[in-house]
């Protein structure tokens, strides 16, 4: 929101709800805010102080895939003529009196927190080279041996079509562990959950032993004031491990998967069920004989 000046911008809420209190985009955060494929933001854009005229609403992100860091230092924000274009606000002179009630006097409701979990999952994001280009050629869902946080787990690639690997117990509440080995951060989204992040820490990748650990000593960093409340998508960052914690109220078979559709269309989707196998569900399919 940096063209337009004078603005006031606020979030409320995201993908599950209202968010703990309302953030003030504009003051804490430079008018900017970070949304991966999927996320959403429920904002109040105040345009009380803004000059009449016609303002556009930018996008700064890469057109490039993205692995964080700050604009013009660790990448290129979107072309300015095109991809940086999301929006145009016409600004004209108001018709009557605002009777809302100004974002930071807003009282949203309470959270109510999930029960403590009872499993922790480690699980992987893998990126595997071509074997012809010195470029990535399949982005992968798996699972990760042992415990990280203590010692180097070894990470073991899933496709699509063989069995289920998660399997909670219906009303069970778990923490899942997204360890990112790949270049670029990845949106994850769990179908029929939301869920609390609780944080992310930096990891050893070592791709050579196809292992993850996170690095001892290393602090833990709280999410996001817009990430507080429950989501159903969460930003992965590369050489970190994101924890997220959700309760499985909803018997049956889903999908958890990155939201970049080259990425879930092409291995990065990988399928869960909740309580016992039920009738109808998918089962795995024997891949042919080569």
């Amino acid at each position: 929101f940096n063209n337009i000046p004078g603005v006031e911008v606020w979030q409320i809420g995201n993908e599950g709800g209202f968010l703990a209190a309302p953030v003030n985009i504009t003051a804490n955060h430079g008018n900017q805010l970070l949304l991966g494929l999927a996320e959403r933001a429920d904002m109040i854009v105040d345009f009380t102080n803004v000059p009449e005229g016609n303002y556009i609403l930018g996008n700064v992100g890469p057109d490039e895939p993205y692995g964080g860091g700050a604009i013009g230092v660790d990448f290129e924000s979107a072309d300015p003529d095109s991809t940086g274009q999301i929006l145009q606000f016409n600004v004209v002179p108001a018709v009557a009196p605002d009777p809302t009630t100004p974002p930071q006097f807003l009282v949203l409701p309470a959270i109510k927190p999930l029960p403590a979990a009872t499993v922790t999952r480690p699980l992987a994001l893998i990126e595997e080279m071509s074997m012809f280009f010195d470029t990535p050629s399949e982005a992968l869902l798996g699972t990760v041996a042992g415990d990280p946080n203590i010692a180097p787990g070894v990470w073991t690639k899933f496709m699509w079509m063989e069995a289920v690997t998660e399997n909670p117990a219906v009303g069970a509440t778990e923490v899942w562990e997204i360890y990112n080995s790949t270049a670029d951060a990845h949106p994850m989204h769990v179908h029929e959950v939301v869920f609390e992040v609780l944080n992310r820490q930096d990891i050893f990748v070592n791709e050579i032993d196809q292992t993850v650990q996170v690095i001892p000593g290393s602090t833990p960093t709280p999410p996001e004031p817009w990430e507080t409340g429950f989501k159903d998508t969460v930003i992965a960052y590369p050489g970190q491990v994101t924890r997220i914690k959700m309760q499985f109220s909803k018997p049956g078979q889903f999908t958890w998967h990155c939201h970049i559709v080259s990425h879930e269309d092409n291995e990065m989707m990988r399928p869960f069920r909740v309580g016992p196998l039920q009738k109808g569900q998918p089962m795995p399919k024997v891949p042919p004989p080569m």
